[in-house]
């Protein structure tokens, strides 16, 4: 038995070409790292951390913060502020356990003091009741709540930037794999 012959090659322009290999997976890689790179900073400036700030006597300021920037939503002056609810709600889950989170109740509409529901009612009753004494004496101290649910979309953010990063460094990598080959096969037709 004899082994199956490869096709002889006729000419250099029919040979396979690495150069050309590498450099279309170079462009692909940096196509398929763009929205890595676009939608990791996206994830990682949700806005999830709110902090309510009430100066002795008013005004009130709601702020909310990403990772990357911040942003006033409102200011309140104490009259407009009409008083602290603890909503409750039930969770998406399949067990369906109750899920909580205070909210302020102003002239302007109500304006939630968690980015993201609580599991344990004691933790959005605690804030409720800090706002509530603010509102039974402003004058006597400021009042700050800070809530800080920021933890997950660092991790999203930071898992697609990073993704998005390794492909470009990838892709660099390739497009220098790309000239050594160009330059091997200029020196093989010369």
């Amino acid at each position: 038995m004899s082994e199956p012959s490869v096709p002889a090659v006729d000419s250099p322009e029919e040979e396979p070409r690495r150069s050309r290999s590498t450099a279309i997976a170079a462009v692909a890689c940096v196509l398929l790292a763009l929205p890595f790179l676009v939608l990791g900073p996206y994830l990682l400036d949700v806005k999830a951390r709110l902090e309510l700030r009430c100066e002795p006597g008013g005004p009130c300021t709601l702020s909310r913060a990403g990772w990357l920037t911040g942003e006033q939503v409102a200011r309140f002056t104490l009259e407009e502020i009409q008083g602290v609810t603890v909503e409750r709600s039930r969770s998406a889950r399949r067990n369906s356990v109750p899920i909580f989170r205070p909210e302020l109740l102003t002239a302007q509409g109500k304006f939630p003091l968690f980015h993201q529901w609580a599991t344990e009612e004691a933790e959005a009753t605690r804030v409720a009741e800090q706002v509530q004494r603010y509102l039974a004496a402003p004058r006597e101290a400021p009042l700050e709540v800070v809530r800080d649910d920021r933890r997950a979309s660092l991790r999203v953010g930071g898992a697609f930037s990073g993704a998005g990063l390794l492909l470009l460094a990838f892709s660099a990598w390739l497009a220098v794999r790309t000239r050594a080959h160009r330059r091997a096969e200029r020196a093989a037709s010369a």
